[in-house]
């Protein structure tokens, strides 16, 4: 989703929000005022077309649905029940999730576009990319595509280690990529399946590329050009120029060209550029997942004591 975060807000200043919506106004999942409701000193933290992100304590943030039964919510799920097993520490964690909701880990210290804004910090560009590699590598494994790469999508925990986060536009390998913007996508002169392609490694590959550009040399591709200058150039595969000599510049040439046959693929080339000292060596932290997992639990029970009460009033 296109997130608005750090907000802060009350669910009246959300219902004020909502008002130039009243179609969906009327429409609003009362799960979101449930959980409000339950958890004192609790707050909007974001909002998306579809949902919202609520903190309701420490380490924890809950996504719902702003309408009840969205189908993009419960695609998540599912993508993220599979995922489970590839135990990957650079997507984003989930503890539990139900009926219209999701429970993750809370990632306080912000998107890409937020971090890369940071000055005079270290920026440990190699370790991020083979951290995003790895994550986009790892639903690959599971026959799918993130089908939605970009630095909205990317956030950052309290050490620094990336995670790729939001899943309701996932796509399995083969269907139609009709989602996303420009550089992260790209359409073509020939129409190859949906509007920027088809789901796999070549779509997956272009968006790593245009992340690794910007995340090298700290603005996106060819943000100095018009909107439509930009999509011209990329639909004619003209791209900005480059140090074929410089490891890092070569991979992003290969990920916009599509040489890689999987990203599993680009994963290797990527470790090559990392020092031993920097390898990522994260790893889930069981007991902790097991402990928000049943602070989730209670927060997810409280929501459904609350429409108890609802249904029995």
């Amino acid at each position: 989703m296109t997130l608005m975060a750090g907000l802060g807000w009350t669910y009246d200043t959300l219902l004020q929000y909502m008002d130039q919506f009243p179609d969906r106004r009327d429409r609003l999942n009362p799960s979101i005022k449930h959980l409000l409701d339950s958890c004192p000193g609790s707050s909007i933290y974001g909002l998306g077309g579809h949902s919202v992100v609520i903190q309701p304590c420490p380490g924890v943030m809950a996504k719902i649905c702003l309408e009840k039964g969205d189908e993009r919510l419960l695609q998540e799920q599912q993508i993220l029940k599979l995922l489970d097993q590839a135990e990957c520490p650079y997507i984003i964690q989930s503890f539990l999730q139900g009926t219209d909701i999701i429970f993750f880990e809370l990632l306080e210290n912000g998107s890409l576009h937020h971090r890369l804004s940071l000055v005079n910090t270290d920026k440990p560009i190699r370790r991020w990319m083979l951290q995003l590699s790895l994550a986009v590598a790892s639903i690959e494994s599971i026959g799918y595509a993130h089908a939605d790469i970009n630095p909205q999508n990317i956030l950052f925990d309290s050490h620094d280690n990336l995670r790729l986060i939001d899943f309701d536009h996932s796509l399995k390998a083969g269907e139609d990529v009709d989602v996303g913007y420009e550089p992260y996508v790209r359409q073509r002169r020939e129409v190859l399946g949906g509007y920027f392609g088809v789901a796999g490694p070549v779509p997956e590959q272009f968006a790593l590329g245009s992340v690794f550009w910007y995340m090298k040399y700290g603005s996106e591709v060819y943000s100095e050009l018009e909107g439509s200058e930009r999509v011209d150039r990329l639909l004619d595969g003209i791209f900005p120029d480059i140090n074929e000599q410089d490891p890092i510049d070569n991979i992003i040439r290969q990920c916009w060209n599509g040489r890689y046959p999987r990203v599993a693929d680009l994963v290797e080339d990527v470790k090559l550029l990392v020092d031993a000292q920097d390898y990522p060596q994260m790893t889930i932290d069981k007991r902790e997942q097991g402990e928000r997992r049943r602070l989730s639990e209670q927060l997810y029970a409280g929501i459904q004591r609350a429409e108890d009460v609802v249904v029995k009033g």
